[in-house]
């Protein structure tokens, strides 16, 4: 049976699972560009929303790497 006493102060994921995920939509936009360019309909904008992807994902990483560190020292200092 499930239990509902999941302790607040685990690490959290998702951050790093939605930053593969654009990293992931980021690389099939970039492989997509070159695929309909040798077909002469070029995507708009092609490596600038790839860039753009690509950087987003990175403050995904920062953001839950900084928030897991105030987390664990947070925890650090409670267990003494």
């Amino acid at each position: 049976m499930a239990s509902d006493n999941y302790p607040d102060d685990l690490s959290i994921t998702w951050p790093f699972r939605t930053a593969g995920t654009l990293v992931m939509v980021a690389l099939a936009w970039f492989c997509a560009g070159f695929a309909l360019e040798d077909i002469e309909e070029p995507l708009p904008n092609h490596l600038e929303i790839f860039f753009l992807l690509l950087a987003v994902s990175l403050v995904f990483v920062v953001g839950g790497a900084i928030y897991n560190t105030r987390l664990g020292r947070k925890r650090q200092q409670r267990l003494g």
